[in-house]
């Protein structure tokens, strides 16, 4: 599984000599079994990497673990450099060499389904799982106190007005309150250990609300939808529904980002649009949250000494007196310097705002 140390070391790496990347789509329940073998030999034909090609052919036909939907693979053979990522979840198949590793793609999994939380809940406790990548990471669960149920007595069995009842009624409310109270306590900290990124809670409407109640404000902000699951579900259907809504809730947050990028840079805010302000606010280290459309590509112009990114050649660099080189795709390098300055990045589909803004971002200040 590709863990946050191995994104780090790719975000990292960079060599004299070409690095090959490659995302193949491996996933057998929509294509035919191998398959995607020939669609690897096809991609690698004129890339004239031939030791690169090679380790690639060696790792998918004796090292790649079938069962997968997908997989990254970075190859600099020059410098003996050499990663492969099995992915749970599918991607496009495509093919980059530069002198760094292409990370986007990364990105955009990362984005899309990096780190659920999901709680299904009911009166007397909770079932917690994490998921990340598409698999399953860990799950726990918390029990309370058993929720007894009495029925309602009758007017003979009445006392004053009130039912005979009334008390143990009374009593497993509170125990399911406090459950639920004690749940959401053992959510959050499981939550916060696991640094998920979203949270979707499965349950009746009751249960879901009072829950949710009980969590902190910075809980609560985590929680992007519910799920129509009770709390005996398996696994996979567990991860089936927590895609589905997970992916149409970051649709709707997704714009939510847009909108509000794009207002704060029409105020000349905390916001900012295009290719150039973006990219000197890269520089600035003022961007927090990175948002890029899918398919932007744009060539650029790279420091040689101080990474400064510009879209237009200059003789110079205006803050070190560098000299440029091009580069093929400065957004990549953008995503790659705010995930190594600790920012967030965005990549934004099927927008018709950001198809228009193309790249922009959310500022510290």
């Amino acid at each position: 599984m590709l863990s946050d140390k191995a994104l780090t070391e790719l975000l990292d790496y960079k060599s004299i000599d070409p690095v090959l990347s490659i995302y193949l789509n491996t996933d057998s329940a929509n294509i035919a079994p191998d398959a995607y073998k020939l669609t690897l030999r096809s991609m690698l034909k004129g890339i004239e990497m031939p030791s690169d090609e090679e380790a690639v052919l060696k790792y998918i036909d004796y090292e790649y673990p079938r069962g997968g939907r997908s997989v990254a693979i970075f190859s600099c053979a020059a410098q003996n450099f050499f990663r492969a990522y099995p992915l749970s979840v599918s991607v496009h198949s495509r093919i980059h060499f530069a002198n760094r590793p292409y990370v986007r793609p990364l990105a955009n999994i990362l984005d899309a389904y990096g780190s659920y939380g999901v709680a299904l809940v009911d009166k007397q406790g909770a079932r917690l799982f994490h998921f990340h990548m598409g698999k399953l990471v860990e799950q726990e669960g918390v029990l309370g106190d058993e929720v007894r149920h009495t029925k309602s007595g009758g007017a003979s069995s009445s006392i004053q007005g009130r039912s005979s009842n009334d008390a143990p009624n009374q009593s497993s409310q509170n125990i399911s309150m406090r459950n639920l109270k004690e749940s959401a306590e053992f959510a959050m900290n499981f939550f916060n250990e696991k640094k998920v990124r979203r949270v979707l809670i499965g349950g009746t409407d009751e249960n879901v609300a009072q829950f949710q109640n009980n969590l902190p404000k910075a809980g609560q902000s985590l929680v992007v939808g519910t799920l129509s699951l009770g709390m005996t579900a398996n696994q996979q259907d567990i991860l089936d529904e927590t895609i589905k809504v997970g992916s149409a809730a970051e649709v709707k947050r997704e714009a939510g980002l847009v909108r509000q990028m794009i207002t704060a840079a029409a105020k000349n805010a905390e916001g900012v649009v295009g290719l150039g302000p973006t990219l000197d606010a890269v520089r600035e280290g003022r961007v927090q949250t990175l948002l890029v459309e899918e398919n932007f590509h744009a060539p650029g112009y790279r420091c040689e000494s101080c990474n400064h990114i510009t879209p237009e050649k200059l003789d110079t660099c205006p803050f070190c007196g560098g000299t440029f080189s091009e580069i093929p795709d400065a957004p990549e390098m953008a995503v790659r310097q705010v995930m190594l300055s600790g920012g967030v990045v965005e990549i934004i589909r099927d927008n018709e705002e950001m198809a228009v803004c193309q790249i922009g971002g959310l500022l510290r200040y």
